[in-house]
């Protein structure tokens, strides 16, 4: 069984390496964007050249566009073309990585019937459609949906509450997979952190965020709770990483409060630099917040912090429970637009080595047994396998 993988996500390095790890006969190829612009076209993303990976053009690189919106995100125009010229690849299956609210999506499972494959795609979404949505806007994402739910086989499900609501649409196989894992024998503690050296954090209590800088990741509470943990702790440092839409207001906060010298802005940094920065730093701090009907979906800046062996503050929001446990592996921000609880959680593991040691190693060990490269891959395999044993079937 041959299969090929699209989707705009596997351009990044760190998500398309899981099937690096994958041992199943099937052979896997790309199709991916020649490039995959973030952050209003700042950064660019290009995958990672291999006699398994293709690339092509795509369009609709944000989700911002008049009228269409985001419904052709990631439109691979030539899939069809790529298809008939590549018929030596004896293509079987089409693994489509994207929501089946995306025309693009129906685009590429249109041309799956045609070519006789079999369509996979796949869904994050982990609030349900009908909470998001009314009236003729419902009714036609709900027909985009089931559209794509119609012309393909299984939907993966990237956590439990999609596969909830998923199983509220149809009854054919919906397993839950993640697109990628993270990577254990990557993510580990640096004796000596190249590029923040310099900063000399040595004797403070770091608490890091490293993400995207917009409103719903909730980095104006950890700015508005860091005075109160000052108070008690006059070693805390914060370090807050990433650029997006809400910079300037983020600017602003952290004059508002006075904290230009005991919080340090970074800008966005490569994978090499988030080992490096997470190396200094003694807590994750990430409240995601509800916000515009998303919430929070995995959140892989958490996953990979656990990884680090740091305690991580999240709140109990979208998916986040299934990848930090509460007094386990980190907290839970039960209530996420508290600031005051915040700052109470920022000085529970600040105040202590020991649970912050105890919960680090406890996150690292539910990162390996349950999110590493490794055991994503044997999933795919597992799953891939069934598929194969059906058809024989």
């Amino acid at each position: 069984m041959n299969i090929l993988i699209t989707g705009f996500a596997f351009v990044r390095k760190n998500i398309s390496e899981v099937f690096d790890y994958y041992k199943g006969p099937e052979r896997i190829y790309f199709l991916l964007p020649k490039a995959w612009p973030i952050k209003g076209g700042k950064y660019v993303y290009r995958p990672t050249e291999d006699s398994r990976t293709f690339t092509s053009q795509v369009f609709f690189s944000h989700s911002q566009f008049p009228v269409v919106g985001g419904a052709f995100k990631g439109w691979l125009l030539f899939l069809p073309w790529f298809l008939f010229k590549k018929r030596s690849l004896e293509i079987n299956v089409l693994f489509s990585a994207m929501e089946p609210l995306l025309l693009s999506t129906l685009w590429e499972g249109i041309w799956a019937k045609i070519f006789g494959l079999r369509h996979i795609i796949f869904t994050w979404e982990n609030i349900h459609y009908r909470s998001k949505f009314k009236g003729f806007n419902l009714w036609l994402k709900e027909l985009v949906l089931k559209s794509n739910i119609l012309l393909s086989e299984v939907v993966i499900c990237g956590n439990h509450k999609a596969a909830a609501i998923i199983g509220s649409y149809t009854y054919k196989l919906h397993p839950v997979i993640p697109l990628s894992g993270v990577n254990g024998e990557f993510f580990h503690k640096l004796s000596i952190p190249k590029k923040f050296r310099e900063a000399n954090f040595e004797g403070n209590i770091v608490f890091s965020f490293i993400g995207s800088l917009s409103y719903r990741k909730g980095i104006h509470l950890i700015i508005e709770a860091f005075p109160g943990v000052l108070k008690e702790l006059p070693t805390a440092r914060l370090i807050i990483t990433g650029t997006g839409e809400y910079e300037k207001e983020i600017e602003a906060l952290i004059d508002k409060h006075g904290l230009r010298d005991v919080v340090f802005r970074y800008p966005w940094v490569s994978h090499d630099e988030v080992r490096e920065l997470m190396s200094i730093s003694d807590v994750f701090v990430y409240p995601s917040l509800p916000y515009k009907g998303w919430e929070d979906q995995l959140g892989y800046a958490t996953m990979e912090a656990s990884l680090m062996e740091l305690p991580v503050i999240t709140t109990l929001s979208g998916s986040m429970d299934e990848v930090v446990k509460h007094k386990e592996t980190g907290l839970l921000l039960h209530r996420p637009y508290r600031a005051d609880d915040l700052k109470d959680m920022m000085l529970e593991l600040g105040k202590d080595e020991n649970l912050r040691r105890r919960y680090g190693q406890a996150a690292r060990k539910h990162m390996i047994e349950n999110f590493s490269h490794e055991v994503v891959a044997r999933k795919f395999e597992r799953f891939f396998d069934d598929l194969k044993r059906k058809t024989r079937g």
